[in-house]
């Protein structure tokens, strides 16, 4: 039988935004589909992680197993604050995650003004990883956050095999991609389009690239908690839906893990990464 707690856990290795979809309609894809809509985005990327994983690396498995440890320890943290900024995680990229704030309940000014809060906030929670001391030696850590704004698509493609893969385009991600290029360790900056809806509420330096470097905020939004998804209150046909519907976007790598109850499973490959680039894909 599906449970609530099983579908809690599937959802953890799904995109947010998938996650919310198929609990409004549960049952899985039988074609691709897309959709267009307003969004701030947010790109935050770690630098000092190769660093640490070289260093972990020398401990074999014992090495792999505190990596990941660490790991999981910056994400639960920094993915916290995402939410409570009713941020939605679309990608993990390594050390680096994607994150939409859609203007769906709010405003897009809004939306920026959301991502910008919520970017500060995880700059301030990395003082407490700032340095790492492990048993192989000491790591620094710093994070960079670029922002942007604008139409966002979004995309579920694949269904060979019964798998799903979902993707992100438009020009915030062009945005946030700009931005990231000349942001050093600590900063956060927005871009121009993304600036100018929030310039009234966060003090900030403009660069030559038109880009712009937050320094804090003058006003920030009352709190407002996220809305949470009680699988509970799904109809059991609906919930063995949601499961196979969640499922078709879960890695074949996870789902082991999963099945085989796994709490950790860390290991060191050696292994070729191919990366690929689709342009005009928006």
């Amino acid at each position: 039988m599906t449970s609530p707690d099983l579908l809690e856990k599937l959802a953890a290795y799904v995109p947010e935004p998938v996650v919310r979809a198929i609990y409004r309609q549960p049952h899985p894809l039988t074609e691709p589909i897309a959709r267009r809509f307003a969004a701030a985005v947010l790109f935050s990327d770690i630098s000092g992680f190769t660093h640490l994983s070289e260093l972990l690396s020398r401990a074999g498995p014992n090495g792999a197993e505190e990596l990941t440890a660490l790991i999981n320890r910056y994400f639960t943290k920094m993915i916290r604050i995402v939410q409570e900024h009713h941020g939605q995680v679309v990608k993990f990229s390594g050390d680096a995650m994607t994150v939409l704030f859609p203007a769906e309940d709010i405003t897009l000014p809004g939306a920026v003004r959301r991502a910008t809060e919520c970017a500060l906030m995880m700059q301030q929670s990395m003082h407490e990883l700032a340095y790492i001391e492990t048993a192989q030696g000491s790591s620094t850590l710093s994070m960079t956050v670029g922002i942007g704004a604008g139409e966002v698509l979004e995309c579920s493609i694949g269904g060979l095999l019964g798998r799903w893969e979902y993707v992100v385009g438009g020009d915030p991600l062009a945005q946030v991609a700009l931005a990231e290029r000349n942001t050093q360790p600590s900063e956060i900056r927005l871009s121009p389009q993304a600036w100018a809806t929030v310039k009234n509420f966060f003090n900030g330096t403009v660069g030559d690239d038109g880009f712009v470097k937050i320094e804090k905020a003058t006003q920030w939004l009352p709190k407002s908690p996220p809305a949470k998804l009680d699988w509970g209150q799904l109809s059991w046909e609906d919930r063995l839906q949601a499961e196979q519907a969640l499922q078709c976007y879960i890695p074949g790598a996870i789902k082991a893990r999963l099945d085989k109850q796994s709490e950790w499973l860390a290991e060191l490959r050696r292994m070729t990464t191919l990366f690929i680039g689709i342009g005009g894909f928006d």
